[in-house]
C-alpha cells in the first residue's frame, strides 16, 4: 500500500507505557521491523517501569512507505527525531541494530538534544560495509524489484523472511543504496566525534569490527555478546539485556 496523502508520512511506534526517565528507543535492521527485532528485548522485567519505543522506519513493518521519501539514512533519522519531538522527548537511551544502528548514530549526531546514551548492535561504518545491503544496492531498483525482493526471501533465514515480506521493495532497495552511500560525513567518523556514551555490541561470531583500536580511543566502549551471530537480539537475548542493563546504568 503506498501513501499519496499530503499529511506526513507516518511511523507506526509501539510503545510500551512508563513513567522512569529516559525513554528506552529501539531502532531495527534492514528488512526486520521493531517488534519482531527487539520485542523480546523490550519487555524484559529489567525495563519495566520506562517508557518504551519500538518503532517501524518508514518503508518497513506497518509505516507508511511514501514513494517520494528519499530513504537515506539522514531521511531515516530525520523522521525518527519527529517522531521523538512530537512526543516532547528528549536525551533517550538509542539503541539500533545493524542499519538502525547507522541511524542511531547519525540522529545522535545530527540531534544531540534527543539522544543521551547510545547503544549500537554491529552498525554499518562506512560506505558498502555490509552484506544483504550490497547486494541489494547493487542491483538497479526496477531489477529488485522485479525479481530481486524475491530471491532475497527466498534465501533468508524464516524469521527475516517474514518481515521481508511486508517490507516495501522500493523502500528497501532505497535504503539500502543509502545505507552503502553513506551521508556526507561517515558513519564511523560521527560516532567517534560524539560526546554521549557510546556503547558497541558485537557477537562472538561475528568478531569484534576492526576499527576497534580507533573507535575505542575516541571513548567507544565495546561488549561481546557469547554465542551469538550479527542477530544477536534472537541468538542470546539474555546476554543483550544483561550489556543494556549495565551499559544504561539501570
Amino acid at each position: 500500500m503506498r501513501v499519496f496523502s499530503e499529511q506526513p508520512p507516518s511511523v507506526r511506534t509501539l510503545t510500551l507505557p512508563g513513567s522512569t526517565d529516559p525513554a528506552l528507543v529501539f531502532l531495527h535492521g534492514l528488512g526486520s521491523a521493531g517488534v519482531p527485532a527487539f520485542g523480546a528485548i523490550a519487555v524484559d522485567a529489567a525495563f519495566e517501569g520506562r517508557e518504551r519505543l519500538l518503532p517501524d522506519l518508514l518503508g518497513f513493518g506497518f509505516s507508511d512507505r511514501p514513494l517520494d521519501f528519499g530513504y537515506s539514512l539522514d531521511d531515516h533519522a530525520a523522521a525518527v527525531a519527529d517522531l521523538l519531538d512530537q512526543r516532547n522527548l528528549t536525551s533517550v537511551d538509542l539503541v539500533g541494530h545493524s542499519l538502525g544502528g547507522s541511524i542511531a548514530t547519525v540522529l545522535a549526531y545530527r540531534r544531540p538534544d534527543l539522544v543521551g546514551r547510545l547503544v549500537v548492535l554491529e552498525p554499518n561504518l562506512l560506505p558498502w560495509d555490509g552484506t544483504a545491503s550490497v547486494e541489494i544496492a547493487r542491483q538497479s531498483e526496477p531489477q529488485f524489484v522485479d525479481t530481486g525482493i524475491d530471491r532475497l526471501i527466498a534465501g533468508a533465514d524464516p524469521e527475516w523472511a517474514s518481515t521481508l515480506r511486508i517490507a516495501d521493495p522500493i523502500a528497501l532497495h532505497r535504503t539500502a543504496v543509502g545505507l552503502c552511500v553513506g551521508p556526507d560525513s561517515t558513519v564511523q567518523a560521527m560516532l567517534e566525534l560524539l560526546r554521549v556514551p557510546r556503547i558497541f555490541l558485537y557477537g562472538e561470531r561475528t568478531g569484534a569490527p576492526s576499527q576497534q583500536a580507533r573507535l575505542a580511543s575516541a571513548g567507544v566502549a565495546f561488549a561481546c555478546i557469547d554465542n551469538a551471530g550479527h542477530v544477536m537480539m534472537a541468538d542470546n537475548s539474555e546476554g543483550v539485556v544483561e550489556v543494556l542493563r549495565a551499559g544504561l546504568l539501570l
